[in-house]
C-alpha cells in the first residue's frame, strides 16, 4: 500500500474570503485613484467628464459592497451575521 507523503494543507473559509476580499478592495482603490487622476484631462469634454464620474460612482458602489462583505466574513461567517442589511 502506498501512503501519500503530501501533508495535508489546512483550509479556512474565513481566510480565503478576508483574503480575497482585501485582494479585490486594493484593485478597487487603485481604479478609483487612477480614474480620479485622469479628471483634469477632460474638463473641456462634458461626456467625458459624465463618463468618468459614473465610473467613480460605480467603482465606489463596488467599494462600498466589498466593505461589507469583507466586514460579513471577519470570523462571523459561521455565526451568519450581517452588517448594513
Amino acid at each position: 500500500m502506498i501512503e501519500n507523503s503530501i501533508p495535508e494543507k489546512a483550509f479556512n473559509i474565513d481566510y480565503v474570503l478576508k483574503t480575497t476580499t482585501k485582494h479585490m478592495l486594493k484593485s478597487v482603490n487603485i481604479s478609483i485613484g487612477k480614474t480620479f487622476d485622469r479628471l483634469p484631462e477632460f474638463k473641456n469634454n462634458p461626456e467625458k467628464s459624465l463618463e468618468v464620474f459614473s465610473t467613480l460612482a460605480i467603482l465606489h458602489k463596488m467599494r462600498k459592497n466589498l466593505d461589507d462583505t469583507q466586514y460579513n466574513y471577519s470570523g462571523n461567517i459561521k455565526e451568519g451575521a450581517t452588517h448594513g442589511n
